[in-house]
């Protein structure tokens, strides 16, 4: 899912398609966290914002690759 800003967010349920350091956009309860996900999970709802909460990824994990090119 594509942002306004040009970056992609994921919502809680899409499957995660590279494991790595996602970025957690919550509603307005809390300020922007890290955190790692696995591929193939699928993004978690929040237990406070539920299905508000939005996940940008930081820094794939070794051997994946983003952009075309493998870290």
């Amino acid at each position: 899912m594509a942002s306004g800003s040009g970056k992609i967010l994921y919502k809680p349920g899409e499957v995660v398609p590279k494991a790595g350091i996602y970025r957690v956009l919550h509603a307005d309860h809390r300020g922007p966290h890290e955190t790692s996900l696995r591929s193939e999970q699928k993004f978690p709802p929040c237990k406070r914002c539920g299905t508000e909460v939005r996940f940008e990824l930081l820094f794939p994990a070794e051997g994946e690759q983003r952009d075309g090119q493998k870290y």
